[in-house]
């Protein structure tokens, strides 16, 4: 959903005002919703999208016209929205149905051709109040109307350092990622909304919600793991182990990571098993994806595990190391392009979750910030040894 939660940090105040989750239904209150996204999207992280009218300061496209707008307010304050289009096969533009392979699904219904699909996109949380109950609620209300709508698979897509964000909703990621030019190379995942041994394994906060329906549609997902038997290779970030992926990065980088990451640098085995477990996660690319666009937010640091890739800077980056520019503190833009030549696996250290490892592991965080900053100095003593 490019896009919940644009860079999620953490409420600076407890909210103080009763939480009330709705659908927008006037004009004025979708203007309203237009707008939030406008001082997000456009005020806040600077992204040049397409559908920004800065005439107006708003937001707005073509899927607003049909799609559901949900909105979450303290009080009478709007602080988030979250959009839904719910409909059939031939109800979705065809970018959508060519980059989610919608019409592979709609081989699970065989000759029934009144199915309907889901696409949840335009999440977002006003900044004071991101980490606050907010985004939960719209997305338990989106998992509402999923069941109302006879929804089996709901879809969206996001950039590589909210993965861990929508793996623990339940979202899966399933097919090859695509480049869009409003938001970089996105990460197609879908939910399949009956999946409850799924959301119970990745400690879903949908799990109350699909044990409430008492209903498995086992069928459902047995289908999706016979036709995109592809998803068994994909390591998320909330099955796998502490040791499960730091098994899996040794294999990768042929030694023991810490001493092949320089980020990691000082940590004992134990503080980097840590520190990996709770930011990072391990991204499959395609030779040609273009994994970091210059003038893109950058919201993470991406190292290199295993594959070749291109900069259009003049670094030539080796497995272990760090490419694109650092976001794991604070938000960031990107100075070059980052091609994969053949196909690559990175991992990705999310700044969101590295916020969390700074409350709770102080002491880890300290170490990776010393190393950050010896990357950085070192990066620019080479540049005046180029120039």
């Amino acid at each position: 959903m490019h896009h919940a939660l644009p860079i999620p940090f953490y409420s600076k105040g407890a909210l103080q005002e009763p939480i009330v989750i709705g659908i927008a239904t006037t004009p004025e209150e979708k203007m309203e919703i237009y707008r939030l996204r406008y001082q997000i999207y456009a005020e806040e992280i600077f992204h040049p999208l397409v559908s920004i009218d800065h005439s107006k300061k708003i937001i707005y496209d073509e899927l607003d016209k049909w799609g559901l707008l949900l909105y979450v307010k303290a009080g009478t304050e709007l602080i988030g929205t979250l959009r839904i289009n719910i409909g059939q096969l031939a109800d979705f533009p065809s970018t959508l149905v060519q980059e989610f392979s919608l019409d592979r699904f709609q081989r699970f219904y065989k000759e029934k051709n009144n199915q309907n699909f889901g696409y949840v996109s335009k999440g977002m949380i006003s900044p004071l109040y991101r980490g606050t109950p907010a985004h939960r609620l719209l997305a338990q209300k989106s998992y509402e109307l999923y069941c109302k709508k006879k929804v089996q698979f709901s879809f969206g897509d996001c950039n590589f350092h909210l993965i861990p964000f929508h793996e623990h909703y339940g979202y899966r990621r399933f097919t090859r990622n695509w480049a869009n030019t409003d938001y970089g190379l996105q990460i197609p995942f879908v939910l399949l909304v009956d999946d409850i041994e799924h959301l119970r394994a990745v400690g879903s906060p949908l799990l109350h919600k699909a044990i409430a329906r008492g209903e498995v549609n086992r069928q459902v997902i047995d289908w999706f793991h016979s036709e995109f038997p592809e998803v068994a290779s994909v390591i998320n970030s909330h099955l796998v182990t502490e040791e499960g992926l730091w098994a899996c990065l040794s294999h990768r980088l042929g030694c023991s990571p810490n001493n092949a990451i320089p980020v990691l640098y000082g940590l004992s085995e134990r503080e980097a098993k840590k520190f990996l477990h709770l930011c990072g996660v391990i991204i499959q690319c395609h030779a040609g994806d273009p994994i970091v666009t210059c003038g893109d937010s950058g919201n993470e640091l991406n190292i290199l595990l295993s594959g070749k890739v291109q900069s259009s800077g003049k670094d030539h980056i080796v497995p272990g190391q760090h490419f694109g520019e650092i976001g794991l503190v604070d938000r960031t833009k990107h100075i070059s392009n980052i091609t994969a030549i053949t196909d690559t696996e990175i991992v990705v250290l999310s700044c969101h979750y590295f916020q969390k490892l700074r409350r709770s592991c102080p002491e880890i965080a300290n170490k990776v910030l010393h190393n950050l900053t010896t990357i950085t100095q070192d990066k620019k003593e080479n540049y005046n040894i180029i120039g």
